[in-house]
């Protein structure tokens, strides 16, 4: 599969759209449908075809999802399957449909956000990783592009690799 096609599924999700793609993963809009009209929307995230077979990169993308699955906190993105299919492993988890922070930032003219908005995303993040480190979970990568704004103005961290 080139780089432009998308893949009809990943598991027993329906890949709708490309959402993205970092150094390691890209990330898709799917969708899990069931009996009587049931339909849920995921983010799915699976290992670049180059990485599936390393198996160091395979063990990090396996320590995310056990270590988001340990959280359960309105600011943190929900895990709702981790699993394997022929092309390798995927992790599907709560779609936040919204940008991410370093998109809203490179929006406004002045690389800032509305106070009202900072203050907001700052206490949610706090608390999230409050939560998390709670626990004994560090992030390890607390960055713009890891923390998501949705249109329902919930603020969302992701990606615990």
């Amino acid at each position: 599969m080139s780089e432009l096609e998308l893949p009809a599924s990943i598991g027993p999700f329906r890949i709708v759209r490309r959402l993205g793609a970092g150094g390691m993963a890209e990330t898709f809009e799917g969708m899990r449908e069931g009996p009587g009209g049931f339909a849920q929307r995921v983010c799915v995230k699976r290992v670049l075809p180059t990485y599936e077979q390393n198996e160091e990169l395979g063990k990090l993308f396996l320590r995310e999802a056990r270590l988001a699955a340990e959280l359960s906190h309105r600011a943190i993105t929900r895990i709702v399957e981790l699993g394997e299919d022929g092309a390798g492993h995927y992790l599907a988890m709560e779609l936040v449909d919204g940008p991410d922070l370093r998109t809203l930032l490179r929006r406004q003219p002045s690389g800032r956000l509305p106070r009202a908005l900072a203050v907001l995303v700052a206490v949610e993040i706090a608390s999230a990783l409050e939560h998390a480190h709670a626990r004994g979970i560090a992030h390890r990568d607390v960055s713009p592009a890891n923390v998501l704004i949705g249109r329902d103005g919930d603020v969302k961290l992701t990606d615990f690799g």
